[in-house]
């Protein structure tokens, strides 16, 4: 193992314990990690990943050895590019059960290749360029709208920002308490005033009022979110007998009114 430059990966609690932080420090070098929930960011990795899964289970419906498999893909050259994995990371063709001359098993590696291969990124970047926009950086005490992560059910909830962090993402902190790490896409600023928030109904809708006006009734005011960080107070009246529920939906979230 030589020594590295920088290493980037995700933010799994052993790259952040305090063990690979000294490790980092005693091989002296920068240790970058991904934003949570935000693969895109460690996309050449989830990459991977992705097709080495669909390899294995190929080789598995097949009742091949994954191991093979795995070896012809690395001697495999990639698309857009003459040179193949092993090329990439040993400088030569590594021996297969596939018959091959043995003047290919010989190290070297054109650098016209190493240019098609920057070349190529490149080109990825300037059609990706073409429909991405910067984001406005975030300075500290704003106050902003923190998108769900994927597959979560809750509204977005309200933070404040903490300071910035490498790779566009910042550390934010909500009003219970805790403090997240997302990145810039998952934050929306928000120009709302924690005192005095305004009272907007949903548009087409009437106020929701299936409980009679009696001495049992109770107002109850629910805040929740939409896509684009604006606040709704959608007014309910709940009923003091638990019958059934009814499930209130409003845009950015979701709440459950007992009857």
């Amino acid at each position: 193992m030589a020594q590295l430059d920088h290493l980037e990966n995700t933010q799994l609690k052993k790259y952040t314990s305090d063990e690979f932080q000294s490790f980092s420090k005693a091989w002296d070098f920068t240790h970058i990690t991904s934003s949570p929930g935000y693969l895109q960011s460690n996309g050449k990795v989830e990459s991977a990943v992705k097709t080495a899964k669909r390899l294995m289970a190929k080789a598995k419906r097949a009742g091949a050895d994954p191991y093979l498999a795995m070896l012809d893909h690395r001697n495999t050259p990639s698309q857009g590019t003459d040179s193949s994995p092993a090329m990439v990371l040993m400088g030569r063709r590594t021996k297969t059960l596939l018959i091959m001359r043995e003047n290919l098993l010989r190290p070297g590696m054109a650098n016209c290749q190493l240019e098609k291969f920057k070349e190529r990124q490149q080109k990825q970047a300037k059609y990706y360029d073409s429909s991405a926009k910067d984001l406005t950086e975030l300075q500290r005490d704003d106050r902003v709208r923190v998108q769900p992560l994927t597959g979560q059910k809750q509204w977005w909830l309200r933070a404040t920002v903490v300071r910035p962090m490498e790779q566009r993402s910042y550390e934010v902190k909500t009003e219970q308490g805790q403090v997240f790490r997302r990145n810039r896409r998952h934050l929306r600023k928000s120009r709302e005033i924690e005192e005095d928030f305004p009272t907007v109904e949903e548009p087409g809708t009437e106020p929701i009022n299936r409980a009679p006006a009696d001495a049992h009734s109770q107002q109850v005011l629910s805040i929740c979110g939409n896509s684009f960080g604006k606040a709704f107070q959608v007014k309910l009246v709940e009923r003091m007998p638990s019958v059934s529920k009814a499930v209130i939906k409003a845009k950015g979230g979701y709440f459950e009114e007992s009857q």
